[in-house]
């Protein structure tokens, strides 16, 4: 029977990522299990399985569920080389800032950076940080798939994708998983997942978003094919709502997730359960539109999904 390694994070968009490189390592050796904090209880995981933590930080909250003697490791993140063609490219000398959704994560990601791509000198996006270098001395600014949180004014980033499980971490898994790996038969299958989960993007091609023309001048047909992605899982009236509620949250600076967007919907004669806003806002970020994240960053209008709503009204859905 196979051993089961469960993935556990407080972040749904964590675990899909993470899953998909464990599958591309480890799928023919073990079954790849992913847990939300909150849905663990005292029967998900079992005394020979396998725990990969996305922080330390959630070791206390989690341990009641842990077995005494289950294997447990902390997973560590680094870019996805696969990624990284623009930065290669890049001559010598470059001044470097970084944006993420946390400063904890921009810290990550730069830490990693620095040790691959050498170079360069780098800087974090921190505010509170009175040496933070001005935007104007600054060559490029770098961000791990957190295009949202970098200014639309800018045009000078590269995007590097998501963040990948480091080798370290999966050589731990490997250990505990006790499969007679040896390095050169891992090192192997961790290139296959960095080259696999690549950033269609950032890699060079067209990503769903890209794939319509200049987002302030979207075409009649190019509304319709949206209109038409929408109308695949549910009513197109309801969608163009959740847009405009989080335009109106993002002119406000302010963000909110699925409970407080159920609420406005009904203000709106809109009755959405849980599960169907889930999909809506699911399918809306698949196109580009909103930015969904779980935590504390909520849930954000892209600029992309605001060209939409000016561009949809100059035709009848």
């Amino acid at each position: 029977m196979k051993t089961k390694i469960h993935i556990i994070s407080i972040q749904e968009g964590y675990l899909t990522i993470i899953s998909e490189q464990l599958e591309l390592i480890f799928g023919d050796k073990a079954i790849i299990s992913k847990l939300v904090v909150k849905d663990l209880d005292g029967d998900s995981i079992a005394e020979e399985d396998i725990v990969v933590l996305s922080r330390s930080i959630l070791m206390g909250v989690i341990r009641p569920f842990i077995p005494k003697d289950c294997k447990t490791i902390i997973a560590h993140r680094e870019v996805n080389i696969a990624n990284t063609k623009r930065l290669i490219d890049l001559p010598a000398g470059q001044k470097l800032l970084v944006v993420n959704d946390t400063l904890e994560n921009a810290q990550e990601t730069l830490d990693s950076l620095m040790n691959i791509f050498f170079t360069h000198t780098y800087y974090l996006d921190d505010e509170n940080n009175p040496d933070q270098a001005t935007l104007a001395d600054i060559d490029y600014i770098v961000t791990p798939g957190e295009m949202e949180f970098v200014p639309s004014r800018f045009s000078n980033v590269i995007d590097i994708g998501d963040r990948l499980l480091s080798y370290g971490t999966v050589w731990a898994i490997a250990e505990a998983l006790e499969a007679g790996f040896t390095h050169e038969q891992l090192v192997n299958r961790y290139v296959k997942s960095q080259v696999s989960l690549a950033s269609p993007s950032a890699g060079g091609g067209a990503s769903e978003r890209e794939s319509f023309a200049d987002a302030e001048n979207l075409s009649q047909n190019e509304i319709l094919s949206i209109n038409k992605k929408i109308e695949e899982h549910g009513f197109l009236k309801e969608s163009i709502q959740i847009l405009s509620l989080y335009a109106e949250g993002k002119a406000q600076l302010k963000t909110f997730g699925r409970l407080k967007l159920k609420k406005l919907l009904e203000e709106h004669d809109i009755y959405l359960s849980e599960q169907q806003i889930r999909l809506r806002l699911e399918v809306l970020q698949e196109l580009g539109l909103l930015n969904a994240r779980q935590g504390r960053s909520g849930t954000t209008i892209t600029n992309f999904g605001e060209s939409y709503l000016r561009a949809k009204d100059m035709i009848k859905s």
